[in-house]
Formats: structure tokens, C-alpha cells, sequence
């Protein structure tokens, strides 16, 4: 980073300052966080233009259910089932509504993330892109994340780019996206290694006719990964048929649609001369003979001339079962390839000596071979000041800073209208938003950066009962130190992690040590930060250990933790438990179970998992038990006439209090499934059903007992892409629920049409029929809205939502009418 990027870098920060400190001080943001923990998006450094992964992680486990539209658009709507395990969150949380923009959003096109968890579809999330992209969707990791794989269009792509100024938008769109689905193919991703693969790494592969093997460089969670493929397939059917025969000797092996653009380094040469048989050797040869004869019929070629024939031993001997003579034959395997003009393998292989070999004689001399080799290949070249093997490994490694801001602001006012009376203001207030990332990616260090801030300004007075007051929330504030070259990373600071016993947001420090690709260690010591508006919590703090492995066989990971936490003197929770995740091609299964020590029961058991047929049926389904909040000695509060928990341990003992905690935690089970199914390339169906059920609490320290309590729902919706205009989507939803209060019947229709590149226009309407237990009248509700939406750049964008609220209720008693209306008006910049 040049001087001149430096300093239009800090004046944009200064900028960004001193416009959110006076927005702040005058009205400064946007409500408190919803049902997304984080988000990121990664990207392929070798062809930033060509590839991004956007992760999602929800403080509620969820499940993918389905996407429309099925391919490609500027808008991508996913539906979500939440569940009650949620970490850090009351479950109330999956029905929040919730928006952001996550770190390094323009490599992906994506200008928006939006949650809805009140949809009457059920939750969605929706991204918004700035112009059309191809995606595929997976689910991933162990704590139920999202993951959407992007490609988004490019000039380089070899496809024909339309003027946009010369035709209208939508055929621009199709012609910009279509390259990507005509010339999309597949490949066996056989081994992910953090060095530069090479031959040796495929040993006995015999590549077929028309079949490659290659390498390409991806970047998974601030690390590099080197993906080891055999390709390319016209179909996920042909890669799934050489799956089979190499997942013997690839376990980890999987499927995965070639990036458009992506920048490879073909072996395929390499693997074909590794096939060539040298002179057969006596049989009755011993295996040190047999590679001592190999290697001196190497020497002979290399003195000879013919470094390919050297190149083929050197590779057999690297291919055989271990023996003493593979560390000189890596090291001459790499030589004779820089002898025979093979810059880029002998660099490769030059690498993986010092990866496999680092304190071996030859190390240094190696060491001094590849930085040569690297000084006279071209910029890469190696620091005057690296001294030891992994400074030369690494001084390849571009370094580089990204910093990217967000800020927003919107105008929210809710009123309310009882039996045509004067209008009740319940809300007008402003919400402000401001979210600052920093990125440094060094020769040996990985460095990031986060603060996510936001205040609520309210317009109502203090003394009314309707408003909440002004308030300041942190979302995040971290620095985040990755080493590249010993596995460790650390973050410090208000984070967030949902695995390994941790129950989402806190204040603290965590720690991960990469021993390998398969085994990671992790150490978290903190103080839960439950609510984003509160200081650090004083109160509580906990430690905890975990450890990730995987696979333990063919797509399984597994992942075990202890965690404890204390409260006041007493303490919290003392868990032990497990989590495991499964990812076949068309079958995924995650499970997790929590066991309290100290209360000697089960705190947590989740099982959920998701079917996909070859018809391109799509079935899912989940269960668990869990206790509703989670179970903890600090839930004996709840009920109680005091504001701290240390007040109440001046009223009961640390046993007593372990017992109220268990009374005031219900137990809840919960169970759902559906499918989804695409009719056609514009019509798609799903359908859900579910039930939770929650124990009822005995009376206990004061506090009454409370009654059991169900909840059922039953959905099923149709959703149409593309009918009237390239991109538009029309959902129409029936649901109906039933509990213990009252039962609901819905039907919604909500519809999103493009106009021109620009402007974006959302109506809808819904419609409800309320029978409530208590009441012998009926309810019906009718709420037409509509969202509107313009954007003038990537950077800029404004945005009006309104809604109205009609509301009749007919009894024999009385008859009551309700009318309410929001309206919701902001907008968003982008540095």
C-alpha cells in the first residue's frame, strides 16, 4: 500500500468519523441485533472478479430449506426453519427482523443482507446483489452456518458483454449471467492442503482420456487452501461416477463447481509422466535395493541430460511406501524440474520439502534455492530480513490493506388507532448504524479489524409509557492476529462464536491452533455480553476448551468442548458435550449434545438433517430437547423482586440457588419437517409442519409455577420467478397455527418486481383470521404494505417501507376495530 492509498484510506476514515460522531450526537442505531451472528465473504485471491463465498451464521440453529429464484438473479430469497437452540438469544430472536452488510460485500456484488423472521413464509433471508449473479447454497461447519457460493459476471469472462446503454436491462442481465451457466463444469476436489500441491500428493492417480489434474488457490476464513482437482465433468453425475472410484484413496475427496475465471496450475503432465513405467526391477529385490537402483538410474539420467526421465523416478520414489531416500529424492525431484524449465512445479516442490522436511539437513540449503528461485521469477521476492525456512515459505505472500465502512440511517414511526380514537404514536425514533472493517494480509501475518456500532435516538418523551428511551449498542469491537505459518490465531475484543459450549456474544479472548488440516485446538475466556446495549457483564465469566476434527471418515466432523461459567460466586454452568456434522452429496446430518455437570441432566439434544433426491425433491427435518432459556443456575432470577443476582445470593445458598435455577427452566421439545420442490424452471413448492411443546415450572423461592403450553404451525407455499419481468419473484403462502391462546389462519402474497437497474418495488399483502380461546369472536386482519427501493450506485442507496394495519374484531359482546400504520424511511452509504 503506497502512501497516497494510505492517506485516501485515512481520510475516508476521518470522514466516516466525524459524520457518525454528529449524526450521534444529534440523533444517532438501527434496532438491536437480529437472528444473524456474523457474516463474511471470502474470496478466491487468485481472481478476485471471478469467485466469493458469503458464510452466514445464525445465533439460531437453522435449516436450509429452499432459494428461489433456482439459479441466478440480482435478489436471492433463502427460507430458513430456526430452531430453539439458540446461543447467546432468547429464541424470540428467529422472529426479529435484522439488515447488514458484512466486510469486503463489493467482491461479491452484495449490497444488503436482510433477515425476516416474521415473514409469513416463514424466515427468509434475502441478499441483495447490485447487479445479476450465479449462486449455489450449502450448508456448512457445525453450528449450522449458510454458505452461498457466488459467481459473479466478469469482462474477462469470454463472454460477450452487452452495452447496457444500447438494450434494455433485463436482456443485459441475462447476457452477463448466462456465460457461467453454459460453460459451468465440475470437479473432484481430491485433497485441501495449506502448501502448494504436487504430484506426489496423488500418488498411483491415473488420470483417464480428456481427464486433468490441477491446483487452484482459494481463501477459506483468512486462510489459503490449495485445492488438489481432478476435472473437467459436463455434469455433477460424471464427477459423481469418478467420485466413486476415487474416494478409496481420496476420503476427503468432494464435488464442486468449477469457478468462471479461476486461475489454475495445471499438473496434468506431471501426473501423465508419473505414469510411464521405468525398466522393471528384479523381484527379488528388497524395497531399500528397489529405490537405491531407482535413484541411482535417476542420477544416471540427470547426468545424461534427460531431466524427464529424472523427473519420473524422482516422483515413482516419492509414490512408494516411506524409506529413507524420499528426502533427497524431494529435493532432486524439485531441481531437475528448475533444470528442466518447470518454474512454477519446482517451486511447488521446493515448497513442500521445506513443508515436510523444515529441520532436515537440507533445509537451508533448499531455503536458499527457492529464494532464487522466487527473486528471479518476479515480484514475489524474498525479504533481505527472512532468515529461517518458514520466513522463505511464506515471503510469497502478498501483503495489503482493505478497509471498507458502512453507515446508515432510517426514520421509524409506528401509530396506533383503537375504535377511530386519537392516534397513539408507539414509536418514532431514528435509527443509526455504523459498521467499520480493516484487513491486513502480511508476508507471515494475517491482521483484522471490526467495530459495529449503533444508537437508537427517540423523538417520544422519556415519561411515556410507549418508548424504550435512547439507547447505544456494540455489536462487535475486535482485533483479530492470524499466523500464517504456525496455525495459531487469536481475536480479543466483543466477538461472537457458537460452538464449542459458548452461547454466542461476549467480551474476551479466544484463542485456535491449526495443528493440522484435519485437527484445530481452541481456548475461549470471556465475560457474555447478552444484550449488544449493556457494558461488560460483571457478573459472569466463563473458560473453555474444544477441540474440531474432521473428517473422521468420509464427510464426517466431529467436535467436543468443556466450558464452565461462573455467576457472582456461584456457579453457571458446567458443560461438557458434542457436535458432529455429516456432508454427503445429497445427505447432510448435524447433531449436538450438552450435559451439565453440576445439574447432573441434559442441557441440549439437536439432531436435524436434509435429503436431496435425484428428481430434485428436497426433505428435511429436525428435533430437540432443550431447556427454554438454556439451563443455568443464573436463570433463579427470573421471578424474583430483586434487580442482580447478587442480591439474591444474599438470600439463598449457592444450593438453593442451583435448585431455582432448575425450576425456573422448562423444558422444551420441538420437532419439524418439510420439503420443497421445483415444478418447473419458474415454479417452485414447499410445505412445513411443526410442534413445540414446553413443560410447565413448579412454584418454588417465591415465584408461581406456569403451565405447559403448545404451538403448532402448518405452511405450504407457492413461489413463481421471472413471470412478468426478467427477476421479479411472487410468493403466495397459506399457514395456519394453533396454541393454547388462540388459532391463526394466513394468507399472504408478497411480490418483488425490478424497474429498469435501479429501482426496486416490493408490494404485499396479508391476511389473517384470529380465533382467540378466550373470546368467543373471531379476528380478521388485513395489512397491505409496500417497499420501495433506489439505487443509485453500489455505494448509495435510499429506501421507503409502509404498511397499514386493518383490524376488525366481532363478538357477542362488542365489536372493536384497530388501525395501524409504520413507515419506515433511510438510507445507506457505502465507503
Amino acid at each position: 500500500m503506497n502512501l497516497a492509498t494510505l492517506t485516501r484510506a485515512a481520510k475516508r476514515i476521518g470522514a466516516c468519523c466525524t459524520v457518525s460522531v454528529l449524526l450521534f450526537a444529534a440523533a444517532p442505531s438501527l434496532a438491536g441485533p437480529g437472528c444473524i451472528s456474523t457474516a463474511q465473504v471470502s474470496v478466491d485471491d487468485s481472481d478476485v472478479s471471478s469467485f466469493a463465498t458469503i458464510s452466514i451464521r445464525f445465533k439460531c440453529k437453522a435449516q436450509y430449506l429452499s432459494h428461489t429464484p433456482d439459479a441466478s438473479s440480482d435478489r436471492l430469497r433463502i427460507f430458513l426453519e430456526p430452531t430453539t437452540i439458540c446461543n447467546g438469544a432468547p429464541p424470540t430472536v428467529a422472529e426479529s427482523q435484522s439488515r447488514m452488510r458484512p466486510y469486503n460485500s463489493d467482491s461479491a456484488h452484495l449490497t444488503e443482507l436482510e433477515y425476516d423472521g416474521d415473514a409469513t413464509v416463514g424466515p427468509v433471508l434475502t441478499l441483495s446483489f447490485s447487479e445479476p449473479v450465479s449462486y449455489d447454497i450449502e450448508m456448512s461447519g457445525l453450528t449450522f452456518d449458510v454458505d452461498i457460493h457466488v459467481r459473479k459476471a466478469a469482462d474477462n469472462s469470454g463472454a460477450s458483454v452487452v452495452n447496457e446503454s444500447s438494450t434494455s436491462p433485463a436482456t443485459a442481465r441475462r447476457q452477463v449471467v448466462q456465460p457461467k451457466r453454459d460453460t459451468g463444469t465440475y470437479v473432484v476436489n481430491l485433497v485441501s492442503l495449506k502448501r502448494i500441491p504436487t504430484i506426489a500428493d496423488a500418488p498411483d492417480l491415473v488420470l483417464q482420456e480428456n481427464q486433468k489434474l490441477y491446483y487452484s488457490e482459494a481463501l477459506v476464513n483468512g486462510a489459503t487452501w490449495y485445492r488438489l482437482r481432478v476435472g473437467n465433468f459436463d455434469s455433477p453425475a460424471t464427477a459423481r461416477d469418478v467420485l466413486v472410484d476415487l474416494i478409496g484413496d481420496y476420503p476427503g475427496a468432494w464435488i464442486d463447481q468449477l469457478e468462471s475465471g479461476s486461475v489454475d496450475t495445471d499438473l496434468t503432465v506431471a501426473a501423465q509422466q508419473s505414469q510411464l513405467v521405468s525398466e522393471p526391477l528384479p523381484d527379488d529385490m528388497s524395497g531399500n535395493a528397489k529405490v537405491d537402483a531407482l535413484m541411482e538410474d535417476a542420477r544416471r539420467s540427470i547426468i545424461s541430460g534427460d531431466t524427464s526421465r529424472a523427473i519420473q523416478i524422482y516422483t515413482k520414489v516419492l509414490q512408494l511406501p516411506p524409506n529413507s531416500r524420499q528426502v533427497e529424492a524431494q529435493e532432486f525431484l524439485a531441481i531437475a524440474r528448475e533444470k528442466n524449465g518447470q518454474t512454477a512445479h519446482a517451486k511447488a516442490e521446493y515448497q513442500r520439502y521445506l513443508s515436510l522436511y523444515p529441520n532436515s539437513e537440507g533445509a537451508e540449503r533448499v531455503s536458499q534455492r527457492l529464494a532464487a528461485l522466487l527473486a528471479n521469477s518476479g515480484p514475489a521476492s524474498v525479504p533481505s530480513g527472512a532468515t529461517s525456512t518458514g520466513d522463505r515459505i511464506l515471503s510469497a505472500r502478498r501483503s495489503d490493506w482493505r478497509i471498507q465502512t458502512y453507515f446508515s440511517q432510517y426514520y421509524r414511526r409506528d401509530v396506533n388507532q383503537p375504535n377511530d380514537q386519537e392516534e397513539i404514536v408507539s414509536q418514532s425514533a431514528l435509527y443509526s448504524d455504523v459498521n467499520f472493517d480493516a484487513r491486513y494480509r502480511g508476508e507471515r501475518f494475517d491482521f483484522s479489524s471490526r467495530v459495529s456500532a449503533g444508537h437508537r435516538n427517540d423523538f417520544l418523551e422519556n415519561t411515556s409509557s410507549t418508548t424504550s428511551g435512547n439507547s447505544t449498542r456494540i455489536s462487535y469491537a475486535y482485533a483479530d492476529l492470524a499466523d500464517v505459518r504456525t496455525g495459531l490465531r487469536g481475536r480479543f475484543g466483543r466477538q461472537s462464536r457458537n460452538s464449542g459450549g459458548v452461547l454466542g456474544r461476549f467480551d474476551g479472548f479466544n484463542l485456535d491452533y491449526q495443528l493440522n488440516e484435519k485437527l484445530m485446538v481452541s481456548g475461549v475466556i470471556g465475560k457474555p455480553a447478552y444484550s449488544t446495549s449493556d457494558g461488560i457483564d460483571s457478573s459472569r465469566s466463563f473458560y473453555g476448551v474444544s477441540v474440531e476434527y474432521g473428517p473422521v471418515i468420509t464427510n464426517l466432523d466431529v467436535g467436543l468442548y468443556y466450558l464452565q461459567q461462573q455467576i457472582e460466586s456461584v456457579r453457571d454452568r458446567q458443560a461438557v458435550g458434542g457436535e458432529f456434522r455429516y456432508f454427503g452429496p445429497n445427505q447432510n446430518l448435524w447433531g449436538m449434545v450438552d450435559y451439565d455437570l453440576q445439574f447432573g441432566e441434559l442441557a441440549s439434544a439437536f439432531l436435524q438433517g436434509s435429503w436431496r433426491f435425484e428428481s430434485r425433491l428436497s426433505v428435511h427435518a429436525s428435533a430437540n430437547r432443550r431447556g427454554s432459556p438454556f439451563l443455568s443456575t443464573g436463570n433463579a432470577i427470573i421471578g424474583q423482586p430483586v434487580e442482580t443476582f447478587a442480591e439474591l445470593a444474599e438470600i439463598f445458598s449457592a444450593a438453593e440457588l442451583v435448585e431455582l435455577g432448575r425450576d425456573r427452566t422448562a423444558a422444551s421439545t420441538n420437532f419439524s419437517v418439510g420439503l420443497s420442490y421445483p415444478l418447473t424452471r419458474r415454479f417452485q413448492i414447499s410445505a412445513d409442519l411443526g410442534q413445540s411443546d414446553i413443560d410447565e415450572t413448579p412454584a418454588s423461592g417465591g415465584v408461581l409455577a406456569t403451565p405447559a403450553s403448545s404451538y403448532g404451525y402448518y405452511s405450504g407455499s407457492l413461489i413463481a420467478s421471472s413471470l412478468l419481468t426478467e427477476g421479479d419473484v411472487t410468493i403466495l403462502t397459506a399457514r395456519f397455527s394453533d396454541s393454547d391462546t388462540s388459532d391463526v389462519a394466513t394468507l399472504t402474497l408478497d411480490s418483488r418486481f425490478p424497474l429498469g437497474r435501479s429501482w426496486r418495488l416490493n408490494p404485499r399483502i396479508r391476511v389473517d383470521r384470529r380465533q382467540v380461546a378466550s373470546s368467543p369472536g373471531v379476528q380478521w386482519l388485513y395489512t397491505p404494505g409496500i417497499r420501495i427501493q433506489y439505487r443509485r450506485s453500489q455505494s448509495f442507496r435510499v429506501e421507503l417501507e409502509a404498511g397499514k394495519l386493518f383490524s376488525q374484531q366481532d363478538s357477542i359482546v362488542t365489536n372493536q376495530q384497530r388501525d395501524s400504520y409504520f413507515v419506515n424511511l433511510g438510507y445507506q452509504v457505502f465507503f
